[in-house]
């Protein structure tokens, strides 16, 4: 409440129906908007700012009320994202929060009082209104663990966006409002009763968790995120508007196990401006040749329609792809009776799959240097992924999509693993080739410090560390025992050839010279595999 008024501009003079600065509205959207958010997810907001406030003061004095606040914890500003936005914690609930700026101030005030139920001229606003994080985010909690029917289906809500908030935002801007835009569509769809909006949100919640146990669930990391999901789901919600959860999940995995991509997954065909609205580029492979090369386009319901899944690279497709049709196949067994649904939901064997995995180990000294290496290294891992499937060299990379978190001698640890998979012609691979341009990149990060280190390793599948075959993830202290069993590896000579020529893989990213140091990005040093 104190923010925004302290950002007025000098001279500035309020609407004459007020005695108070138009404050910014906070939206929810994402995984808690829709009601299937899990309790250590994610909270993502949406600050919708009139025109006197910035995107730099977003990101400047904005960060600095956050510091101040002792409930705040694990702050994380990155003003350079796609989408820029501020990660932090706020009474131990995890908050995404992006920024945006509305073209004219009147029009945030007409739609917080349709929202609030407040006239115009009402005042608004206080000079002690901290509140809590039920606050911040909005009161709708009481009815996200509920069906809705009545008011809890207008309260879900929230302030509705209309075609309208894009009059006058910059490009930016539009892609911060659209989350809420997709989210809003999406209640609206399935909500047109309690029941089928019940079955919308058990489907998706049932797909989400799927997806996480399968190692499929991150957009970061170049797979699916949960607004590409949830945009799957409602695709075949649509068309089996009655069908209860059971059936609708089985739907979508048939669906989507035969599904012919590229050919886009669309909930609207709207691509013109909205009245008053600029003409703002849309997804179109017909002329833009960048959109014709995506690989698995799930396109946002909302001008301007955009390919909510453009980070899907081709090692991510192929195993989305296999996972959808042995899903689909095994629900075709649910169905006849022979297996039980807690199978779709059980170990998905990925560490039992290949022989040679390669590991990547994310490590910080302490906490503080930890968090910020490891954000860094997480968003460009899709590069090495990238890098890794090489059809000339005969290698054909399978990522999984979690964080396995250890302590390792007092150091944090994250590790992460791509199966490797090898043609019938390979005998000799290179991997310092496939791998130079992550480990360039890793290197190279102005804010990289001592006691940040990366580590790759390659490690056969009877060698791998044993906290990957358990269920759950539990912050352990890892020993080397624990680490990589010593039992004796047995390979055909086939893979012990190819695994004798990898000797130069074992690179690391060196954390023993300062960051002013010519050498930071220097070439790499070279570590035998063990």
């Amino acid at each position: 409440a104190q923010w925004s008024p302290s950002l007025s501009p000098p001279h500035y003079t309020l609407p004459a129906d007020t005695t108070t600065p138009t404050p910014p509205a906070l939206l929810s959207f994402g995984s808690y908007r829709l009601g299937v958010h899990t309790p250590d997810a994610d909270v993502d907001c949406l600050v919708l700012a009139p025109p006197h406030v910035t995107r730099d003061n977003f990101f400047s004095s904005w960060v600095d009320i956050l510091k101040a606040d002792g409930r705040v914890s694990e702050l994380h500003p990155v003003a350079s994202a796609y989408t820029p936005v501020i990660k932090f914690q706020m009474d131990g609930v995890k908050i995404d929060l992006i920024f945006a700026r509305v073209g004219n101030s009147q029009w945030l005030r007409d739609h917080s009082f349709k929202k609030s139920g407040r006239r115009a001229g009402d005042d608004v606003g206080g000079d002690d209104d901290r509140g809590s994080v039920n606050d911040v985010v909005g009161d709708s909690t009481a009815t996200i663990n509920k069906g809705y029917d009545g008011e809890e289906l207008q309260e879900i809500m929230d302030m509705e966006l209309d075609d309208t908030v894009l009059v006058g935002l910059d490009e930016t801007s539009v892609r911060s409002v659209n989350g809420v835009r997709v989210a809003q569509f999406l209640i609206s769809t399935a909500g047109t009763s309690a029941e089928r909006l019940q079955n919308f949100r058990l489907t998706l919640r049932a797909v989400k968790e799927w997806a996480r146990v399968h190692g499929l669930y991150s957009n970061v990391l170049g797979f699916l995120g949960g607004v590409n999901w949830a945009i799957l789901v409602c695709w075949v919600f649509k068309r089996n508007l009655n069908a209860p959860a059971s059936k609708l999940l089985h739907l979508f995995f048939r669906t989507f196990a035969n599904w012919k991509w590229p050919s886009p997954v669309r909930l609207s065909n709207q691509q013109r401006p909205p009245d008053g609205v600029n003409h703002l580029s849309t997804w179109n492979p017909r002329e833009n040749f960048r959109d014709a090369k995506h690989l698995m386009p799930i396109i946002t319901p909302c001008y301007p329609s955009m390919n909510s899944s453009y980070n899907v690279g081709e090692p991510q497709l192929r195993r989305i792809r296999d996972e959808f049709w042995y899903a689909s196949k095994l629900m075709d067994k649910v169905y006849s009776g022979k297996e039980k649904w807690n199978a779709l939901f059980g170990s998905n064997g990925f560490f039992d799959q290949h022989q040679n995995y390669l590991q990547v180990k994310i490590k910080g000294s302490n906490e503080g240097l930890f968090l910020p290496w490891f954000g860094f290294c997480e968003s460009r891992l899709r590069i090495l992924i990238a890098g890794l499937e090489s059809p000339a060299t005969g290698v054909q990379a399978y990522p999984y999509a979690k964080f396995f978190h250890t302590r390792e001698d007092g150091d944090y640890v994250a590790s992460f693993f791509i199966a490797l998979r090898f043609s019938n012609d390979a005998r000799q691979v290179k991997f310092e080739p496939l791998v130079s341009e992550y480990l360039h990149t890793v290197n190279s990060w102005n804010d990289r410090v001592s006691g940040m280190d990366l580590t790759m390793n390659l490690v056969q599948q009877n060698r791998l560390p044993s906290f990957v075959f358990s269920a759950s993830m539990p912050n352990v202290e890892a020993n080397k025992n624990d680490v990589y069993n010593t039992n004796d590896a047995t390979l055909n000579q086939r893979d012990a050839d190819i695994m004798t020529n990898k000797a130069n893989l074992g690179c690391r990213a060196r954390s023993d010279v300062q960051s002013s140091s010519t050498d930071f990005a220097s070439p790499l040093k070279k570590a035998k595999l063990t």
